[in-house]
């Protein structure tokens, strides 16, 4: 089963759900279960001249009522019904609409880390051609530095290769990038590249010779190899993410890894200029229900 969450009200995300939605299968339909707003729905669906009875085989879990939280609570319905067999698909939101016991969260990750109580949740991306996993995500870019340890870098990564090897497909190559200007040029513009080097020994340990690195994080790309599955594996958010949609565009996945589900979304925002114009780009949505289905498929 896929459990759907609405996302921020005023966004686009139901509207490229509801545009990728009547473009599934009848099979492909049935999995889908989407918590939402009945009043947010009937709203979208007047804005984008969309019938009804379109989505007269939409199986709707929960009406929630349109509040200014309508992300927090279409996601807190959902997580009381999923189980570990089930795909959570979250739309875009706000991070001002993410309440957990009446604290703002920086972002989805950061609220699955406050609710399960679990901080080995990794932030990952997959591309058409690259895989991307974030040590650190939504954080301000001076505590970066203080944050890498080599036990952040090792759990991190082995939460991402088991998990991807058991979703997707396991990696031929590892590649990591330093967090200093050339990797620190060995310690003379920075010392902490020798925790990024202390994980990789220990996850050789396990994992074998899989691991390279570290390198500059801006010349990290040139080791990109359409002929393997690679992970890339960045420091900070918008070094790994920059060049990630740079090269994918819209069509990307947001995976998070270490809940007692999948949870995957688009790799792009609420966009609320395009909100109610029948204007958003699709695309990145097809992507995902078609990873979605791919490993529902693989694990029937």
């Amino acid at each position: 089963m896929i459990y759907v969450t609405q996302g921020h009200e005023a966004g686009i995300g139901l509207e490229i759900f509801l545009k990728s939605f009547i473009l599934l299968s009848h099979e492909e339909k049935k999995e889908i279960r989407l918590v939402v707003s009945k009043s947010d729905l009937a709203k979208n669906l007047a804005d984008l001249k969309l019938s009804p009875k379109l989505f007269n085989d939409l199986k709707i879990v929960e009406n929630i009522e349109s509040t200014k939280f309508s992300s927090t609570n279409s996601l807190v319905t959902a997580l009381a019904l999923i189980t570990p067999k089930d795909i959570l698909v979250t739309l875009p939101t706000s991070k001002d609409q993410l309440i957990f016991k009446g604290i703002s969260c920086a972002g989805y990750t950061e609220f699955f880390r406050a609710y399960y109580q679990n901080t080995n949740i990794s932030m990952t991306f997959k591309g058409l051609t690259q895989n991307v996993l974030l040590i650190t995500d939504h954080i301000p870019l001076k505590e970066v530095a203080s944050q890498i340890t080599a036990d952040l870098i090792q759990n991190k990564v082995q939460l991402t290769l088991d998990n991807f090897k058991k979703y997707f497909y396991p990696f031929n190559d590892v590649v990591f990038s330093g967090i200093n200007p050339h990797a620190g040029e060995n310690g003379i513009l920075g010392n902490e590249e020798i925790h990024i080097k202390t994980a990789m020994a220990n996850l050789e340990i396990d994992y074998g010779s899989l691991f390279k690195g570290p390198f500059s994080g801006d010349t990290l790309h040139h080791y990109l190899d359409s002929s393997k599955k690679q992970l890339f594996v960045y420091m900070f958010h918008d070094q790994g993410l920059a060049q990630f949609k740079s090269q994918h565009g819209l069509i990307g996945l947001n995976i998070t890894l270490g809940l007692p589900f999948l949870r995957l979304s688009v790799d792009h925002g609420t966009a609320f200029d395009l909100y109610g114009k029948n204007k958003a780009n699709v695309t990145g949505m097809l992507f995902l229900f078609q990873q979605a289905f791919e490993v529902i498929k693989c694990h029937q």
